[in-house]
């Protein structure tokens, strides 16, 4: 019997979010990127939530099966193993955004791989504690990306930017 592909909307999807990304990035400066907004000292700033995300995809370029250099971990580390920081000299945003970039294509192409049962294998740690398998931990990171661009977004208008562009 023949293995099944991975659904195309997973994929369209991947390719969504790296534009959006990208696009609600688009117009910060560095240093407006690593100020969290005036009065709300309970929100991350854009920065952070830049890091944060690119930490979220190495766990899908794990998926595709590659095995990426984990660049500021000890910053950006998911499942609430970081916090931003006020004062703190990040990685430019520049230098986050073109990590992200760096990824994109490989993993893609890896998880243009996987075959539709293959979701059903058990993720690689530490992700393994928040999943059974791997397309449950592909659902919940994408899902994850998604807030978190969403929270951008939010804080671009905050900044006075213009909205996100879905272009």
């Amino acid at each position: 019997m023949k293995n099944l592909q991975i659904p195309e909307p997973l994929l369209i999807q991947f390719d969504l979010h790296h534009r959006l990304y990208n696009n609600v990035l688009e117009g910060f400066t560095d240093e407006e990127s690593n100020r969290r907004l005036t009065g709300f000292p309970q929100l991350n700033h854009v920065k952070y939530l830049a890091g944060h995300l690119l930490n979220s995809q190495y766990g899908i370029a794990a998926i595709a099966g590659l095995k990426p250099d984990i660049k500021w971990n000890d910053l950006f580390a998911v499942m609430g193993q970081s916090e931003a920081k006020d004062g703190f000299a990040y990685p430019s945003l520049e230098e986050i955004k073109t990590e992200w970039n760096h990824l994109h294509e490989p993993t893609l192409r890896g998880l243009k791989e996987l075959q539709a049962d293959d979701l059903n294998l058990k993720p690689p740690s530490p992700f393994d504690q928040v999943s059974e398998n791997i397309g449950q931990l592909w659902a919940f990171i994408s899902h994850h990306q998604a807030y978190h661009i969403g929270q951008i977004g939010i804080l671009r208008r905050a900044f006075g930017k213009e909205p996100m562009s879905y272009q």
